[in-house]
């Protein structure tokens, strides 16, 4: 931890569902007291679903913020002690309708680290079969398969807005995971 900072305690101030809205209080290095509030997510997951050399899946759903449709990557929250490889197979399952043979991380990443403790575990995922899990009971999905290279242009022009989904897009165009 970075020298002079002390955390104090943590209060729960409103839970609902996986969610939890939490005050931090902390002793700042010149001695003065804080508290942040943070909003409590914990692990998400998203998958980059290969359906062939070529072609990724997509999902689109209605976001109630900005009101619109959103196509995204499959993904999701972790349930709690659930390892995040298992995570990004259950969420491709659920809304993918796929199961993947084979997961390789991408990236992981703090989507707000400021005000969210989530962490965001993004995966490119190969040797696709079906093996679809109920969606959950608020999700109304749309799938589409589009060729990789417009999925990562949708990234690019902003037409994939949620941040899990553009970050593995352009991670993977970034640098591509290795593939054996």
């Amino acid at each position: 931890m970075a020298s002079g900072w002390t955390r104090l305690g943590s209060t729960a101030r409103y839970a609902r569902g996986k969610l939890t809205l939490r005050e931090d209080a902390w002793r700042l290095p010149d001695g003065q007291h804080v508290v942040y509030p943070v909003l409590h997510v914990g692990v998400t997951v998203g998958v980059l679903p290969f359906v062939d050399d070529a072609r990724v899946l997509l999902v689109g759903q209605y976001r109630h913020l900005p009101r619109a449709m959103s196509w995204e990557l499959p993904g999701g929250g972790a349930l709690p002690g659930e390892d995040p490889v298992a995570a990004a197979q259950r969420e491709l399952r659920e809304e993918g309708g796929y199961r993947a043979e084979r997961f390789e991380l991408l990236t992981r990443f703090w989507p707000s680290n400021a005000y969210l403790d989530e962490v965001a575990y993004c995966y490119v995922a190969y040797g696709l079969t079906e093996d679809p899990l109920p969606a959950d009971g608020d999700e109304f999905l749309e799938r589409r398969i589009v060729p990789a290279q417009e999925a990562m242009r949708m990234a690019r022009d902003g037409e994939i807005t949620e941040a899990v989904s553009k970050v593995a897009l352009l991670q993977y165009v970034a640098r591509p995971p290795e593939r054996s």
